[in-house]
């Protein structure tokens, strides 16, 4: 796994990674609560607050590294030998990376910043093998097939996560009040988004622990 933060004024990027094992447990919106003194009543009130507007944008990508085995023994040593090498020293046959960026417009009105807008864009890569031989074994091209599915299922589950955290950073930055500046706006926007990226590389972890890298999802290639 891999995490790299660059912190910029009104945007922020995480890159992270997260893989599947070649065999079970082998390689493993503005106004905000602004108090305004009435002219005639001298009360004090708290106009409603328009919504902030959210954009979400998810873009997929395949990325693909060929292997021509025509038994399983073959195809596993292929993967391990043209899979994705880590920097835990380990050889995965899938790998998928996720580009999560946001940012955000803020307005001032009576001294006080408000975020006016969200927007996030969240690229996912997909790293997966690909047959290139054609065999006559009906029984092989049964198990790379169902291999394949549950290999891809697995790493499905790692974009879903990717895109819920990118959904929450919207959420957290369209729910901010009020700022006396626009630093300080930042300051606590960081301090939320910043809390929500620690937590996607724990759940990505933990979603990993939890299927063994795919395992008990049946991403496992062996002869029957």
């Amino acid at each position: 796994m891999a995490l790299r933060y660059h912190i910029f004024a009104t945007a922020a990027v995480v890159i992270m990674s997260c893989s599947s094992s070649l065999l079970a447990g082998d390689a493993g919106s503005l106004n905000d609560s602004l108090q305004v003194k009435a002219d005639t009543s001298s009360k004090w009130f708290q106009p409603k607050r328009p919504e902030v507007s959210c954009e979400l944008k998810v873009k997929e990508k395949y990325r693909y590294y060929e292997i021509d085995g025509t038994s399983v023994t073959q195809l596993r040593k292929q993967m391990k030998q043209n899979g994705t090498s880590w920097n835990d020293g380990k050889v995965y046959a899938a790998v998928t990376s996720w580009d999560i960026r946001y940012s955000y417009d803020i307005f001032h009105e009576d001294g006080r910043c408000f975020v006016k807008s969200v927007k996030t864009d969240v690229e996912i890569v997909y790293q997966l093998p690909r047959r290139t031989s054609s065999t006559s074994d009906p029984e092989l091209t049964l198990l790379w097939d169902d291999y394949l599915a549950r290999l891809k299922e697995h790493e499905f589950g790692h974009k879903d996560i990717a895109v819920k955290t990118a959904a929450e950073i919207n959420q957290v930055l369209a729910s901010l009040e009020g700022f006396s500046s626009r630093s300080e706006l930042e300051q606590e926007a960081n301090r939320r988004t910043e809390a929500k990226l620690r937590r996607l590389k724990e759940a990505q972890v933990e979603y990993d622990h939890e299927t063994r890298h795919g395992e008990t999802q049946g991403a496992i290639l062996a002869a029957r």
